[in-house]
């Protein structure tokens, strides 16, 4: 059964002030702009998504509703989870054997280094260090969530948002 997870780093946020939690970090204007864009880009390739988990640093989360804007998408219901802000690679990958086996399109929006980390894990391509903004598509042939793991998932699409500036 084909499973899609989609790995949206948050977009470009402003740097921590001194004093300012890290989960407080905002977005910069450029950032909205390009989280708006790539909302905007997925909806045109009628990207499926049946549901969005985000970490819940604010950068993370204006990210996501930027892009929910971006695809209109009705079901604004954004799942938060804390496991996502900090995860470490074991963490995530328990949070991905979890996830419920109803969805077969997520979306994660979360932060680098795990998320580079694991899409390499998971794909065995080379991506390197994601850009601020940028998405992995990573497309499953797998029976359930739980059957994630090294080298399953095939790369899909690395789409950053300078390559969407043009359209």
């Amino acid at each position: 059964m084909l499973r899609y997870l989609y790995l949206l780093r948050h977009a470009e946020s402003k740097e921590k002030q001194v004093g300012q939690d890290d989960q407080d970090r905002k977005l910069t204007p450029r950032g909205m702009r390009e989280a708006l864009l790539m909302g905007t880009y997925l909806y045109k390739e009628k990207t499926k998504i049946d549901l969005i988990i985000c970490s819940t640093a604010e950068r993370a989360k204006a990210t996501a509703g930027l892009v929910v804007d971006g695809l209109k998408w009705d079901n604004k219901n954004i799942t938060y989870s804390e496991e996502l802000y900090e995860a470490s690679t074991r963490t995530f990958f328990n949070f991905l054997s979890a996830l419920n086996d109803a969805h077969k399109h997520i979306m994660c929006v979360a932060h680098n280094p795990v998320v580079s980390y694991v899409a390499e894990y998971l794909t065995k391509e080379e991506i390197g260090d994601m850009a601020p903004g940028s998405l992995v598509t990573i497309k499953f042939n797998i029976a359930t969530w739980k059957d994630v793991g090294e080298g399953n998932g095939e790369l899909e699409n690395y789409i950053y948002p300078e390559m969407l500036n043009n359209d």
